[in-house]
């Protein structure tokens, strides 16, 4: 194991742990020696198994399971999707984010929280490159997503304007994800997306390597493949 947390042992909190990224996400936090809090509705499909792996049973609709799961965590990442297409419950992310953001403001371990967004989804003041402005609603559209959009849209707004005193914020925007092996390191873009297909491999990795990238702290950037 490649220990490259703090002597005193950090703690991520994850929601969203069984999910395509959430899953690699805890299996690279673990090997960076980090010690994880996941929240699992079915805690049997975390497949990992290790010491430093605490499971929380509960949704996001469990507010004692909310506060169990950021109990003593330096670090708390969101990479929960929720259902893809029509079957997307509307204002599902919005409302957690809401219910979450009072247990984090009474964690003081806490540095930074990640939330992962969608590559249509614009920054806090609406701003996004016109091609991906164009692209967002017809794309959300076509694949059923015009909810999770919104959600992710209004989540990103939120976050920005309840900013803590005593922890930082990453928004990041990957493009598109494929379950694949391989695939180009990561890298950031505060300016320009891509479209270009990323992997869940490298995307949990990188997730948890941006926790201690002050660069990002307060920033909502693209996630692309580095050339």
């Amino acid at each position: 194991m490649t220990n490259d947390a703090t002597t005193t042992q950090e703690t991520i909190a994850v929601f969203g742990a069984t999910g395509s990224t959430g899953r690699h996400v805890v299996r690279h936090a673990l090997a960076k020696g980090y010690k994880v809090r996941a929240l699992a509705r079915s805690p049997d499909k975390v497949s990992v198994e290790d010491g430093n792996l605490a499971v929380i049973k509960g949704d996001f609709k469990d507010l004692a399971a909310l506060k169990e799961t950021v109990q003593g965590a330096d670090y708390v990442i969101c990479c929960a999707g929720g259902a893809s297409g029509k079957a997307y419950e509307a204002g599902m992310m919005i409302a957690f984010i809401r219910r979450l953001w009072p247990l984090l403001e009474a964690e003081p371990a806490l540095k930074v929280f990640l939330f992962q967004s969608v590559i249509f989804a614009p920054k806090p003041d609406g701003s996004l490159p016109l091609l991906l402005k164009l692209l967002g609603p017809v794309a959300a559209f076509l694949n059923g997503n015009t909810r999770m959009l919104k959600d992710n849209t209004q989540v990103t707004k939120f976050i920005a304007a309840n900013t803590s005193d005593h922890f930082d914020y990453i928004v990041t925007r990957p493009g598109a994800i494929a379950e694949k092996e391989g695939g180009k390191a990561l890298k950031t873009d505060q300016n320009k997306g891509s479209l270009a297909t990323i992997t869940f491999a490298n995307l949990g990795g990188f997730t948890v390597d941006a926790l201690k990238d002050p660069s990002l702290y307060g920033t909502c950037p693209f996630v692309v493949a580095a050339k």
